[in-house]
Formats: structure tokens, sequence, C-alpha cells
């Protein structure tokens, strides 16, 4: 999936350039790699500020975009959650760009908001935030993207994980062949909310695990659910109603939008 559409002809023509880019979440960088690019084209160098929770993840992380980017790219790394890093990005006054690509719909819309406000309030003026929303609205194309339950799928790794993480930290022994992974996709159009998926597991038989580390026993009956996520739902998908609404709530302006059939690159500066 391209990040914006290809007929666009770059990003960078609508931010003041030059400027300096914190990314949130960044992941791999391999999609902020082509906005990085687009802006090296345009200042000989760059202030780049890459945040991940995983410290160890993000010198990973580092070394790579050094050996492809060698001097250009002068790096400081922001290890800790979205916050803290939100924290640091708050004592920058020089122009910044903040990244953030692929992650307000993996949140509640209560934390989408509190996020998108907590990144207003850190802009000034001249700053801008980049950041990616998915709009997919069709129901079969989501149903088929997201809603494999095979436990070998990518995605049903990814739901499951919660489960292995509590199995690792507090030291259960959840086993996940007694239950049955389910889901399904809720259409919402209501201008204030989204649509969203909801994931969980279902119990085959009345079964009961020990958490150790925190000297509990959780009990589940045949057929209770046990829920993947917090809120409503994850992977939200918005209509365009939705995100003016969404943002202009956070006091942020959608400036420019590049869309294809799935996702929307978003660019955005605050209201003041």
């Amino acid at each position: 999936m391209r990040l914006y559409p290809k007929s666009e002809k770059n990003v960078v023509s609508h931010l003041d350039i030059p400027l300096m880019v914190f990314e949130l979440g960044c992941g791999n960088t391999k999609k902020s790699q082509l906005i990085l690019n687009e802006i090296l084209q345009h200042q000989s160098h760059l202030d780049y500020s890459p945040n991940d929770f995983s410290k160890d993840f993000l010198v990973d992380v580092c070394q790579n975009l050094c050996t492809i980017y060698g001097h250009q790219l002068r790096l400081t790394p922001m290890p800790g959650d979205l916050m803290d890093a939100l924290a640091k990005i708050k004592n920058y006054r020089d122009r910044k760009l903040i990244l953030w690509l692929s992650g307000l719909q993996c949140f509640t819309m209560v934390k989408q908001f509190e996020m998108l406000s907590s990144i207003a309030s850190v802009l000034e003026a001249n700053d801008a935030c980049l950041l990616t929303v998915d709009v997919t609205q069709s129901r079969e194309l989501i149903e088929k993207a997201y809603l494999d339950y095979d436990y070998s799928k990518p995605n049903a790794k990814l739901y499951t994980n919660g489960v292995h993480v509590i199995n690792r930290e507090l030291g259960g022994n959840i086993n996940l062949s007694q239950f049955k992974l389910e889901g399904r996709y809720v259409e919402d159009k209501d201008v204030s909310k989204a649509s969203y998926n909801q994931v969980w597991l279902t119990s085959l038989c009345k079964q009961s695990y020990h958490l150790e580390k925190v000297g509990k026993t959780v009990t589940f009956e045949e057929g209770e659910k046990l829920l993947l996520y917090a809120g409503n739902g994850m992977s939200h998908k918005y209509t365009q109603k939705q995100l003016d609404h969404l943002f202009a709530r956070a006091r942020l302006r959608i400036m420019k939008k590049w869309e294809n059939e799935h996702c929307a690159l978003i660019l955005c500066k605050r209201i003041f």
C-alpha cells in the first residue's frame, strides 16, 4: 500500500522548510523514510528524533538509519511512550514536523482525542503534524483484511499477543487451543464516532488459569468472551465528516489530505 497517492507531486511542497522531524511510534521507519527522502531534497541535513517504547529496538532502528543516510541525519532517539515523547518535543522551539504513521486508529476514541489534543498543544504556528488514518469503508475488504482467525496468520498473532504477554509477565499458562478467536466489524456513521473491529476469544469449555506472579486465579465459563482490546473496539475506520469532527475538537485544522482506497495521509496544523 502506498503511503499516499502517486499522482500527488509531493508532501514537502506543503511544508515550511527547513524543519526538524519528530516521529511518534516510528516502527521500522520504512514509511517515514519516504518523507525523510523528500525533505532531504530541500535541505542538506535533517534533525530527526524517532520514538519507540523499546529502547533496544530504537538502537537498532538508528543504526539502520545511519547506514542509509550517514551524516545527513542527526539522530536523537526518544525511547518511551508517546506522551513521554510529546513532553520532550514541547521543549523544542525550532520549526518542526511531527510524524505519526499508522497509530491513531489503534486507540480508543477517547484516547484518540487526548492524543491529538496533546499533539496540538506542542505545535507552534509554523509547525505541522503528518499522520495516517484508515478510511476503508468496504465491509468486504475490512473483513477479509482484518478478521482472519487462523492462529498462524499475522493478524491473529497480533490479536493474541496480549495473552502471550500475560503468560510471560504474570506467570500464566493460558492455552489458546481452548479458545476460539472471533470478531466482527461494527459500522458507525455517527459523526462523533467511527467504525471499528471487535475481536475476542471465546472459551470452548469451563477452564481456570492461575496467574502465579499476582496470586490470582481466573475462571472462564464455556462460551465466555475474553475481549482483546480496550474501549468499544480497535482499528478504527473514518469518514471525512468523522475526521473533520475529531480534529476540530482537538484544535487541529486539516490542511491537506492524500487518499487512496485504504489510507489517508493528513497534514494538519494547530488552531490558535
